[in-house]
């Protein structure tokens, strides 16, 4: 499956909220239109609200028959769509999903030995919807769970987690809390250093990691140099909203041809990503917020403008690869969330794909 190929966009109503935690919702939708989305568990969706409200959420269970979507949604103080959520949305509103998006997926034939998972606060909702799957198959590889939290209230899933627990063989659940009260006896610190005391290597092991981008981060330095996880082998997708661009930076130019063939020249700060300023203008949206996992912010750069670019991380180099790109535009397209802006790429030359 590719990024762009198998997306789309669907019509669906809330059919139920669910009070899952002190903080979290469930939302179970329907669809509302004849083909409902397709996709794998680990992916996520760009959810929009009555008002043209848009926020992304991992759905939390794996495809179902009949075209249902579940997700989690932490309801953040002074949120918009969270005090959506709390005042205004009620059964049956209608929401749009577009997707789905991410290459952070359950891989049924990898051949390794073990999978290791990590997870904080609603990054368990994809992580979910693997174990549902995974945990089924025939052949099954073992798999351990870290859920971390600051205190128990955070591990809005611990029961039905632990009954899994009891009831799968091969399926191990961990739960780690950084500021547990006083009775907890369970484990304390942090996920990644849980998973590193108990794997001293991880040479034939997969790794997925849902959540903080810092415990993102942190887990895979710690693991790829430590503990010797192949780095091609440790799978994430980290959202975190996009940041604004100084507004003191200094301006520079960016010559883009739009989807619709039209010739633009954008005036953006020297600071930022190029996606953030394409999007400032309306040309884009990244919906991931730059975590270079949606690939809905391809651009193609013009030859003269390529060996200028900073050098492609492996996030980028493998959703480049798994967007399956035409013969043109191999080695011409890169990820706009990826190309910082500065004062040397003034004049830069881009164009955006149809």
């Amino acid at each position: 499956m590719t990024q762009e190929a198998d997306s789309g966009a669907g019509r669906y109503r809330l059919a139920a909220i669910e009070r899952l935690g002190r903080e979290v919702c469930g939302l179970r939708l329907e669809c509302a239109d004849a083909a409902p989305l397709f996709f794998r568990s680990g992916q996520f969706v760009s959810v929009t609200a009555p008002g043209g409200l848009t926020r992304s959420y991992s759905m939390a269970a794996p495809p179902r028959a009949d075209g249902g979507v579940e997700l989690h949604v932490r309801l953040q103080p002074g949120g918009a769509f969270s005090e959506w959520l709390r005042r205004q949305a009620r059964p049956g509103d209608a929401l749009w999903l577009q997707g789905p998006y991410g290459d952070c997926v359950w891989r049924e034939d990898s051949g390794v030995d073990q999978a290791v998972m990590l997870a904080t606060g609603t990054g368990i909702a994809p992580l979910r919807a693997m174990l549902q799957q995974g945990l089924g198959a025939a052949g099954r590889r073992p798999v351990t769970l870290y859920w971390g939290g600051r205190n128990a209230d955070d591990l809005y899933l611990l029961e039905e987690l632990r009954a899994w627990e009891r009831e799968r063989p091969g399926f191990r659940f961990e739960p780690v809390l950084s500021e547990p009260d006083p009775g907890w006896d369970g484990r304390r610190g942090f996920v990644q250093q849980a998973a590193a005391e108990d794997f001293p290597c991880l040479r034939t092991a997969e790794v997925y990691a849902c959540g903080a981008p810092a415990m993102v981060d942190a887990a895979r330095r710690l693991l790829t140099r430590q503990r010797g996880l192949p780095e091609e082998r440790f799978l994430a997708d980290a959202f975190q909203p996009a940041a604004s661009a100084a507004p003191s930076a200094a301006l520079m130019a960016v010559s883009v041809r739009a989807a619709d063939g039209g010739e633009r020249r954008l005036e953006a700060p020297a600071a930022g990503s190029l996606m953030q300023a394409l999007a400032a203008a309306g040309l884009m949206r990244g919906v991931c917020g730059g975590q270079a996992a949606c690939g809905t912010c391809l651009v193609r750069v013009e030859p003269d403008w390529l060996p200028r670019l900073p050098a492609m991380e492996r996030a980028e180099r493998r959703l480049l690869a798994a967007l399956e790109l035409s013969e043109a535009d191999e080695g011409r397209c890169r990820l706009a969330c990826q190309i910082a802006l500065q004062p040397c790429l003034h004049g830069l030359q881009i164009a955006i794909p149809g």
